[in-house]
């Protein structure tokens, strides 16, 4: 299909072709001498294709959409994305660091908050966009979520549409659009409508509806889509939404247009950073999950073990994104699903990135390799009273016993974040923190849907790719057993969360793997990104204020907590004042955040609050209730303290106030 932009420069749309005649794109022939406009660059997948992009293509400008945070503006923000160790390639190379400009906006802005000669640039410049700004929260309201993706999205294409030179654009989705799928269902890459009474419902329609509305009746109105469609949160059903916006601009408008579909995004599996893991909300979370012990029973797995789990390395997921990027802005319109469904005939393309057909593994075999390793490593923090256990295959969870492990694991890890920040153990209570994140995201019986997700033009694409490129090793578009193999994989990734984020630098039992630690470093003296204005890549964070000391190594907030449960703090702070917690109101559900809008992260202390939680856990905390004052004095004993382990007790003693900074989380 021929884009409707990019009328303004002349672009030769034959494709090239193989010795036998297939038609063949390459990454690096499409990308040399472009200019390319990526959103969510401060994200884990938009950091992982600008890095990528500047190491492998001769690319001549790259624009990144960022925007300013909570006292830190944009041009910090990327600064201190490219000193980390995934840029260790190229952050010494000021020729490529040239290459890398700033846009200071935000896509929930008009004309996404550029100035006038900022959109003339991107309007008369950009060959290729890269879309992967969004906010996977996942039960926000449904009002944030709609502006934050579909809105912001919409904004995104109308200025697409006048962008002249632009040859392709890829989306960034998630497999999970069609998580409402019946359990054990392979998932085509194609685009499925939603009905209402019979007949097909129109995307726009919904959302004009839910936006019209106040936010607590647009709540109850998506819960009632939610139930209808089968779908387990707000964010699976924006994003669906927002898929069929893209579509409709590819139709309507001819965007020249691909989706890209990700799974469960994990740590590197090969270059530039093989283990390096800059997201805690897949499987690297369930690993951390795992370690501090939230898996302190069998009835707190909410998977069955012998569903599969689609989790995929991010170096396959940029791959794919580049891959789909150069195929589109080539003109390959890779659909191998038209010619047997006529209705997917005018679907731009859709690449699923993930494992499932390609080279599956099961839950519980992720499990076991996670608690082989635990057994032999030890972590230097692991909540009081859990325990390692087995996990039958014939295993299947009770979702009210889920509950209850929930709503208590969720108590005791806000008392240990809190007394661990009084103790002044910052580095401690961030490592439990995201632990909880990753937990509270992928333990839920709702999203164990068991889903295969479909190939096809996955395959397709792979095999198009130009031999050059194929050879050169320089982009996975696919895991499978020839290119890697899981127990490598999941060994290196293990040693690299170990080590990034626990900080243990040695290990024991994994020496067949590939992590190598890389630190933090700052970008050569006189870099300056250009200015010209930060894209909604992640929303504000709104769980406890966790803080952290002088590390080796930090990892930057937006990328370890790039999703989940936002705001179980806010919720805390609103579990009735007395009575049992058992009998509280507000169930595990209600637990999910309040939305971006509800900033209420917990700074301080807060004496009365917790007392009473103190004594209602004092007996599963084993720890007598002790003020605030008498925690952050030192002046705690009894069977709390006493279960900290020794590398956390030596944390706390070395720990001063004045390399104190204060983070939200």
């Amino acid at each position: 299909m021929t884009s409707g932009v990019g009328v303004d420069q002349a672009v030769d749309a034959t494709p090239f072709a193989a010795s036998d005649g297939t038609p063949t794109y390459s990454i690096k022939r499409e990308f040399a001498g472009a200019t390319v406009m990526i959103t969510g660059a401060s994200g884990y997948i938009g950091s992982l294709v600008m890095e990528q992009l500047l190491r492998t293509t001769d690319v001549a400008k790259i624009y990144v959409l960022i925007r300013g945070k909570r006292g830190t503006t944009a041009q910090e923000r990327l600064a201190q994305l490219l000193q980390k160790g995934l840029f260790h390639l190229v952050r010494d190379n000021p020729r490529l660091l040239a290459k890398v400009e700033l846009l200071e906006g935000d896509l929930n802005s008009d004309d996404l908050g550029l100035t006038q000669r900022e959109l003339q640039l991107v309007q008369a410049n950009v060959n290729i966009l890269v879309h992967s700004a969004a906010s996977i929260q996942l039960e926000a309201d449904v009002q944030h979520t709609l502006r934050s993706n579909y809105l912001g999205t919409r904004r995104l294409l109308a200025l697409a549409t006048q962008m002249r030179a632009l040859r392709g654009m890829v989306h960034v989705s998630t497999a999970y659009v069609n998580v409402n799928f019946p359990r054990g269902s392979t998932v085509d890459e194609r685009i499925f409508p939603l009905h209402f009474g019979g007949q097909e419902v129109h995307h726009a329609d919904i959302v004009d509806d839910l936006m019209s509305l106040k936010p607590a009746a647009a709540n109850v109105r998506a819960q009632m889509f939610l139930d209808m469609w089968g779908f387990p949160n707000t964010y699976t059903l924006g994003k669906n939404l927002t898929e069929k916006l893209v579509a409709t601009y590819h139709k309507q408008h001819g965007l020249n247009v691909a989706i890209v579909r990700p799974s469960l995004v994990t740590g590197l599996a090969g270059l530039p950073y093989p283990g390096y893991c800059g997201n805690v909300a897949g499987p690297i979370g369930m690993g951390i999950a795992m370690a501090v012990g939230l898996f302190d029973r069998l009835e707190s797995v909410a998977m069955v073990p012998t569903h599969v789990w689609d989790a995929v390395p991010g170096d396959v997921v940029s791959g794919v994104i580049l891959a789909a990027a150069a195929a589109t802005a080539a003109r390959m319109a890779i659909n191998e699903y038209a010619a047997e469904c006529p209705a997917a005939a005018a679907d731009p393309m859709i690449v699923h990135a993930g494992t499932s057909t390609t080279y599956p593994i099961s839950f519980c075999e992720a499990f076991y390799a996670g608690l082989d390793f635990v057994r032999q490593n030890p972590p230097p923090v692991r909540l009081p009273g859990a325990s390692l256990f087995s996990l039958p295959l014939d295993y299947r969870p009770n979702e009210e016993a889920v509950k209850r492990c929930k709503y208590w694991t969720g108590w005791k890890v806000w008392a240990a974040v809190k007394l661990l920040n009084a103790m002044g153990m910052y580095g401690t209570a961030r490592q439990l923190h995201y632990g909880y994140l990753g937990w509270e995201i992928q333990n839920s019986t709702k999203t164990d849907r068991n889903l295969f997700f479909a190939s096809k033009n996955l395959l397709q694409l792979e095999a198009q790719l130009d031999a050059g490129d194929a050879g050169s090793g320089d982009y996975k578009t696919s895991w499978t057993i020839r290119n890697g193999g899981w127990p490598r994989y999941i060994s290196t990734n293990i040693a690299g969360m170990w080590r990034q984020v626990f900080k243990v630098k040695e290990v024991k039992g994994l020496e067949d793997n590939d992590f190598k630690f890389i630190a933090n470093r700052s970008v050569r003296p006189g870099f300056k990104p250009d200015t010209a204005k930060a894209s909604n890549d992640h929303a504000a964070p709104l769980l406890p204020a966790v803080t952290e000391g002088d590390e080796e190594e930090e990892q930057s907030q937006e990328d370890m907590i790039s999703a989940g449960f936002r705001g179980t703090a806010a919720a805390f702070q609103r579990i009735p004042a007395s009575g049992n917690a058992c009998a509280a109101s507000e169930s595990v559900e209600s637990l999910a955040p309040a939305g971006a809008d509800d900033d209420v992260p917990l700074r301080g202390d807060t004496p009365g609050l917790f007392k009473q939680m103190s004594a209602k856990l004092g007996q599963s905390l084993s720890y007598k209730a002790a003020s605030m004052s008498d925690v952050a004095q030192g002046n705690v004993s009894g069977g709390m303290l006493a279960t900290l382990s020794k590398p956390m007790q030596r944390l706390s003693r070395s720990a001063t106030p004045a390399v104190r900074r204060d983070k939200d989380v």
